[in-house]
């Protein structure tokens, strides 16, 4: 009983929650549906009562004009109800086409805005998942969920017509149809929870299939698939997964197909009784052809057209809602980044502190930092260095707010990080990671990305913005290369979208990311290691100029490598999840500690190199 309550809670709420959404896009969408409902239900009756009255006719009066009308009503009766449905069916596709892509968009904006740590953590991802798998060919969508509430609606009032003919010439007709469909439904359950079964394996197996069948055909992995002949490796890994599909579809298929027959066999035999009961009564002169005709087609409907569709729709409403139910568990996943209520000055704050952070991550009892404090004051130039795995990339993400500190805190103005907006607070920051992204936009909108909003609105002048590009493309070092463009700033970067667009080499997609931190104008740079692909004398080099392009900005340089250190006016280093040493260079390289040793390894190999 509470698994039923369950059941019908979650459908209710799943029901309220995407007429909701829709009707906030669409007012006009619940008319649509009501409409095909009441055609729908009605549209039975035309062949369930005329023919009775055409009958009736031949074989009493035989009034030519009478049938002839009897079969124009039936005709054009019909017809139009099938125009109608047509219509209607037309209006419906276009707004739930809205639909499907309003519940994209909400999804992928719940992807890009949700807690950050969401998007590393198996749980959320497999939720995202379950949530698109949910929406497409699982569930149909709202399409599909209301295909099943208009089946159940329609089918509920055409039951109750046809009850009435039936049960007037007799319960046991009734009876009998309700016991054959008492079956069928239990049947229908068992193959519901066979597809319902793989669902819930899906998310695992789709994993895999999404990276073989998508990621690894796309172009980035070409090179390495040729030079390493890696195509037998990829052909075994996608055989494998096709194989691993395939056995669980054959399972499902098998325990539909075996809970599919006693159904088929139980409404073979209910039809049989009807017709074997309905043939006996009218050779016994109790029924007239007429009747014995209606009887038969409202039987018909009654079982295959009414209650069959009613118990079916309910179950395949009851199976939809558990899978759409998936988005709408997504979309409570978390509530976002923290925010608080306070604004900070861009240009107002003095200093950064950490005091006391420790940080381990979410499911994790490893510390990856311990016991962390130093201070950046406006202005300063710091480098924080460290061997692979010292924690340098986590020091970046706690300052930009995409974990919470586990202990301690981290304080910019005497106020802990978490008290702002974080609207506000990441305004304050430029950040170049060395995994940072160019999406397949134009150079302009790569660079000016944070600011799109902004000038879509107004807030900004158009002329004034395309001015400030071209002075970023010159103090970021890319200008002559976007005047030798054809499309200047609106040529698009990479080809996915258009084979005009242009690949940029690793030193132009570098400089593309500085000058999008430049862009944005931030108080404070942070450069995690963004020229780690490159070679010393290039990180060198960029490094130099970005040293002189920040001016007077308060800057923070990740690297493993010391490019950037002898710019700067400390250096932090970090080594066993802490702080080990702190100064300058020169203080340093004097103390002879984990700094010093760190130098003289890499200036050996910079020595051979040359």
């Amino acid at each position: 009983m509470k698994q039923l309550e369950s059941k019908v809670s979650k459908c209710i709420r799943t029901c309220t929650f995407f007429y909701k959404e829709a009707i906030k896009e669409r007012k006009g969408y619940p008319v649509f549906v009501i409409l095909y409902i009441l055609i729908t239900a009605l549209a039975p009756f035309i062949n369930i009562l005329v023919p009775k009255y055409i009958i009736e006719e031949l074989t009493g009066n035989q009034n030519i004009t009478n049938i002839a009308g009897y079969v124009l009503l039936i005709v054009l009766g019909n017809y139009s109800i099938g125009v109608l449905i047509r219509i209607l069916q037309e209006s419906r596709a276009k707004q739930e086409d809205w639909f499907a892509r309003k519940f994209d968009m909400m999804m992928s904006e719940k992807a890009m805005f949700m807690k950050f740590e969401n998007t590393e953590k198996e749980s959320a991802l497999e939720a995202q998942q379950k949530a698109e798998i949910g929406m497409s060919w699982y569930s149909g969508g709202i399409r599909g969920m209301s295909d099943c509430v208009i089946g159940i609606c329609s089918a509920l009032l055409t039951f109750g017509g046809v009850v009435c003919i039936v049960t007037r010439i007799s319960p046991w007709l009734f009876l009998a149809a309700l016991g054959a469909v008492c079956v069928e439904t239990f049947c229908t359950s068992k193959i519901n929870q066979a597809s319902q079964e793989v669902f819930e394996k899906t998310p695992a197996i789709n994993k895999f299939y999404s990276y073989i069948y998508t990621r690894i055909s796309n172009r980035e992995y070409a090179k390495e698939l040729r030079l390493y002949a890696g195509t037998d490796i990829v052909e075994k890994k996608a055989m494998d997964n096709a194989k691993a599909l395939n056995v669980m579809d054959n399972e499902c298929a098998r325990k539909q197909f075996g809970w599919g027959i006693p159904g088929a066999i139980v409404s073979a035999v209910s039809y049989g009784f009807s017709y074997c009961y309905l043939g006996m009564r009218a050779i016994r002169g109790e029924l007239t052809i007429a009747e014995f005709v209606m009887c038969i087609t409202a039987i018909e409907i009654f079982s295959g057209g009414c209650l069959q569709p009613l118990i079916s729709h309910t179950q395949q409403l009851v199976m939809k809602c558990n899978f759409m139910d998936s988005f709408i568990r997504f979309m409570n996943l978390d509530d976002g980044e923290k925010t608080g209520d306070m604004s900070i000055n861009r240009e107002g704050f003095d200093e950064i502190c950490f005091d006391g952070v420790s940080f381990k991550y979410p499911g994790s009892d490893q510390y990856i930092l311990r016991d962390i404090n130093f201070t950046i004051h406006k202005g300063e130039r710091i480098s924080i260095v460290g061997l692979n795995g010292a924690g340098k990339s986590t020091l970046v993400k706690l300052i930009c707010r995409l974990y919470d500190v586990t202990e301690g805190e981290i304080r910019i103005g005497g106020r802990n990080i978490n008290e702002y907006r974080y609207e506000d607070y990441i305004r304050i920051l430029a950040v170049v990671f060395q995994d940072f992204k160019l999406f397949g936009y134009t150079l302009d909108e790569n660079i000016r990305i944070g600011a799109e909003k902004e000038i879509r609105q107004g807030g900004v002048d158009e002329n004034n913005a395309s001015q400030e590009l071209k002075s970023i493309y010159e103090t970021s070092g890319i200008s002559q290369w976007v005047e030798e463009l054809d499309q200047k700033g609106n040529t698009l970067l990479g080809k996915e979208f258009d084979e005009a667009g242009v690949e940029p080499s690793g030193g132009q997609a570098q400089k593309i990311a500085i000058a999008r931190a430049l862009y944005c104008n931030a108080p404070m740079v942070i450069m995690d290691e963004p020229t780690a692909a490159l070679d010393p004398v290039a990180e060198y080099e960029i490094y130099n100029r970005f040293h002189q392009l920040i001016q007077n900005r308060t800057a923070i340089y990740i690297s493993h490598r010391l490019s950037s250190c002898k710019f700067c006016d400390k250096i932090i280093v970090l080594a066993d999840k802490t702080i080990r040493e702190v100064g300058s260079h020169e203080e340093l390289m004097e103390r002879n500690g984990v700094y010093a040793e760190m130098f003289r390894t890499q200036a050996k190999w910079y020595v051979e190199d040359v």
